[in-house]
């Protein structure tokens, strides 16, 4: 596993936990990958988050998706591009409401809600 890398994306152990699907739960696809959200994920371009992107238009620690009883939610970390739900810019320092088919664009990428 390259420095870049993170157990959710690139092990063997991520790659079997992606192919998982909770029941009712949502997905994040972006890459090629996706990821079951079941409590909490941070993105950005830190290598701790757990969704990390390599684009100097994505913040260090740029936004949080977060499981809030039988809902999800994004919020925005106070990044310096913002961060797009449907083409809409989250604004800083609310939680938005995810729903499937949604996309969250942050930087160049695009997280679709599945």
């Amino acid at each position: 596993m390259d420095k870049s890398s993170t157990i959710i994306s690139d092990s063997n152990f991520g790659k079997r936990l992606s192919q998982i699907k909770k029941h009712g739960a949502l997905v994040l696809s972006y890459a090629g990958k996706n990821l079951p959200v079941t409590g909490q994920i941070t993105i950005g371009r830190e290598p701790e988050n757990t969704i990390h992107i390599e684009d100097s238009m994505v913040s260090r620690y740029h936004a949080l998706v977060q499981k809030i009883k039988n809902a999800y939610f994004i919020k925005d970390l106070d990044s310096t591009n913002g961060t797009f739900v449907n083409g809409h810019e989250i604004p800083k320092g609310s939680y938005v409401k995810l729903n499937k088919s949604d996309i969250i664009r942050i930087g160049r990428t695009d997280i679709v809600i599945q």
